[in-house]
């Protein structure tokens, strides 16, 4: 009975060992359970925070690159300028969402991402600058173009003055007559000359007048065109060719009688005739007889009558 009762005993306690090893064994599988429930609750952290910096980086390379190719839209044609750095820009920022769709380094992303910044802040200044340059040549270039209008508009200014003062002086340098009469005369015994308003009396057509004094005017020989127009609006001349013509105004007008007259800036008197030649007969009316100086211009009108 002793025997048996220590045999008992012997299995009690195996089996008190058995079940405190299959504790242990349980306790053991739920730690290891515990810790691998939170290791998988690490990772997930892990790749939402991963999932989360990609983002952000892409959401910086995206706004890095928006405000550089507006910066190259709005500075146009200078952008072409820095062509090169641009392109390295393009180039890295390509480089940096490739990483970004792949088994990305954070490390290395964050390095090539502080470099694209570094050289797209360097672009900025240097387009900056350029704009400077540029914008300082178009001021120089205004201000050259607005002194050259400037000088332009002065120049027609004195252009004009000196077009004006010498058209005033050619005005007042133009021979001027006055006391401006025509009478016709026949002659009586001893040559003497007779006034006569009969057509058919008349043998000469004398033309008197006084050239004003002008000390602009050049002294020397001058020369003085009389046309006479008879009733019927004929130009009364010696021929037609061009040695009885004279130019006014563009125009070729035929003369009565030239006349040449010394003149030195004095009042000087003038007599002009007319010779009626032999067998030509003077009509009644109104005769319309002008005086041109050299140059052409008209400087006296006067009108004789005869019945």
């Amino acid at each position: 009975m002793e025997a048996e009762g220590k045999k008992n005993a012997k299995k009690q306690v195996w089996l008190y060992a058995l079940l405190a090893a299959l504790v242990l064994a349980l306790v053991f599988v739920g730690i290891l359970a515990s810790k691998n429930s939170s290791m998988k609750g690490d990772l997930k952290e892990l790749e939402a925070e991963k999932e989360m910096q990609r983002a952000d980086f892409q959401a910086e390379v995206d706004s890095l690159m928006k405000v550089h190719n507006d910066l190259k839209e709005s500075y146009g044609e200078l952008s072409q300028e820095l062509a090169e750095k641009d392109s390295i820009i393009q180039a890295d920022a390509v480089e940096i969402k490739k990483l970004l769709d792949s088994q990305w380094d954070y490390n290395r992303v964050k390095k090539k991402l502080a470099s694209l910044q570094e050289i797209s802040q360097r672009y900025v200044r240097q387009m900056d600058s350029l704009y400077t340059v540029n914008r300082e040549l178009v001021a120089e270039n205004e201000r050259i173009r607005e002194e050259y209008q400037a000088e332009r508009r002065q120049n027609t200014n004195l252009t004009r003055q000196k077009e004006e003062l010498t058209n005033k002086v050619n005005q007042a340098a133009t021979l001027k007559l006055f006391n401006y009469s025509a009478q016709a005369v026949r002659f009586k015994g001893g040559n003497k000359e007779a006034a006569t308003d009969r057509a058919e009396r008349t043998e000469r057509i004398r033309i008197d007048f006084t050239l004003a004094a002008n000390e602009l005017i050049q002294s020397g020989s001058k020369v003085l065109y009389v046309r006479i127009a008879d009733p019927t609006k004929a130009i009364i001349t010696k021929g037609t060719g061009d040695e009885y013509a004279f130019q006014s105004n563009g125009e070729t007008l035929q003369f009565t009688e030239k006349v040449r007259v010394n003149y030195e800036g004095k009042e000087t008197d003038v007599r002009a005739y007319y010779v009626k030649p032999q067998g030509v007969e003077l009509r009644p009316g109104t005769y319309f007889i002008d005086v041109y100086e050299q140059g052409g211009k008209l400087i006296g009108q006067t009108s004789l009558n005869l019945k």
